[in-house]
């Protein structure tokens, strides 16, 4: 590339000022953002423009200088790219490579009006390019920065007290109070299918909490507010609950994860959060218990393998869940599926045993499956009460 000559570095030495000063002038009145900016902020643009400036003579004078164009936002913090953005940072940098492209070649002699318009087009570029990297940097450090807050509220909820865990997530940028639903699953993410997590969880969810461990990753979604994912139609949308389409979007996120996800019960609020983790996560530990288990999978489905875990957890829910409804309906109903169990599934063997007719237990058999929601028949659902009525049968011994 051409350089200045000796004549056209000096007159444009002498005209630096001018051109840094009708920048600011051109700056002021062409950006209404600008005008509404802070005195400080502005300051700093203005510090901005004026080294940009500098920088582009000084690069003139001595070509042979490597030129390092990042340095030129060396005068304005980082904060500063939280103040404007990219686009109106770009807009600025066009706006003073304007008033270059107009002046420069004025005041150099004629011969090097063409090199001096390269060497402003070729430096502008630079800019350009550094100051994406600058917010690029600041959006990646800001993204570290969030992450770090997320697991850290995450932690809070397995491990501190409600209130302790509620003050984290806010920090951590959680703002609804409506049901909450976690999810833990067994998936390798790179950055790019983090982003793309979260990207799927604030589309689904109004708050999301993600955490990634490793080889496993926890997610925390609350008050999804309109419905709006894809699964959902306007109808069901209309018809389901909060709680319901909290928990829609749970299984919605867990399903996408590509690895084994089990999604932990709904709960009231931000708060309570920890149970709803503690279960999804106690879920994934006694998954494997469960070979023909569908994915996701929820962890109030998996109680019978988690108590067999030891999840104190599994051992409420089962008694509040199964147990409780069931013993609520009476004891014919309670001792005809508890009997009906013991025996193997035999209507006839239940009915003598109980001195009934067979359509009678059949009859309470139907009753609890409408009522409890688990069908003594199935095979799975047979599991899961047998559980209950011994957890059941256990809470009362040790009451007695």
């Amino acid at each position: 590339m051409d350089e200045l000559s000796a004549p056209g570095v000096s007159a444009l030495r002498q005209a630096q000022d001018t051109i840094i000063e009708h920048s600011l002038d051109r700056i002021s009145s062409a950006h209404d953002f600008y005008r509404t900016l802070p005195e400080g902020s502005r300051d700093q643009i203005a510090a901005v423009a004026r080294l940009g400036v500098t920088m582009f003579v000084d690069s003139a004078e001595n070509p042979s200088t490597p030129l390092v164009p990042s340095q030129i936002f060396s005068v304005a913090p980082a904060a500063l790219t939280g103040v404007i953005t990219l686009e109106q940072t770009l807009a600025l940098v066009r706006t003073v490579l304007d008033v270059v492209v107009d002046e420069a070649p004025r005041a150099v002699p004629e011969e090097d009006h063409d090199t001096v318009r390269i060497l402003v087009l070729t430096f502008g570029r630079d800019v350009g390019f550094a100051a994406a990297e600058v917010y690029a940097r600041a959006a990646e450090a800001r993204g570290a920065w969030d992450a770090r807050l997320e697991s850290v509220a995450v932690d809070a909820m397995l491990h501190d007290a409600p209130e302790d865990a509620a003050t984290r997530a806010g920090t951590a940028g959680w703002n609804g109070t409506g049901p909450v639903a976690a999810i833990a699953a067994k998936t390798t993410l790179d950055a790019l299918g983090i982003s793309r997590l979260r990207h799927e969880c604030r589309n689904l969810a109004s708050d999301c909490l993600v955490s990634v461990r490793g080889d496993s990753v926890l997610i925390v979604l609350g008050d999804n507010p309109a419905a709006q994912g894809p699964a959902l139609s306007k109808h069901s949308a209309r018809e389901a609950t909060a709680e319901q389409l909290v928990d829609q979007a749970a299984m919605q996120v867990a399903g996408g994860l590509g690895g084994s996800a089990v999604v932990g019960p709904v709960v009231s609020g931000i708060s309570h959060a920890g149970r709803s983790l503690r279960s999804a996560l106690a879920g994934l530990r006694a998954l494997p218990g469960w070979a023909e288990a569908p994915n996701p999978v929820h962890a109030d489905d998996l109680l019978p393998e988690r108590l067999l875990a030891g999840d104190e957890l599994a051992g409420e829910q089962i008694l509040s869940l199964v147990h409780a409804p069931l013993h609520e309906m009476g004891d014919p109903f309670e001792s005809t599926v508890a009997t009906y169990l013991a025996l193997g599934g035999s209507l006839e063997a239940t009915a003598r045993n109980l001195f009934v007719h067979a359509n009678t237990v059949r009859y309470r058999l139907g009753r609890v499956s409408e009522q409890v929601g688990w069908d003594a028949t199935n095979a799975r659902d047979g599991l899961m009460l047998h559980m209950a009525i011994i957890v059941g049968r256990l809470a009362v011994s040790r009451e007695a």
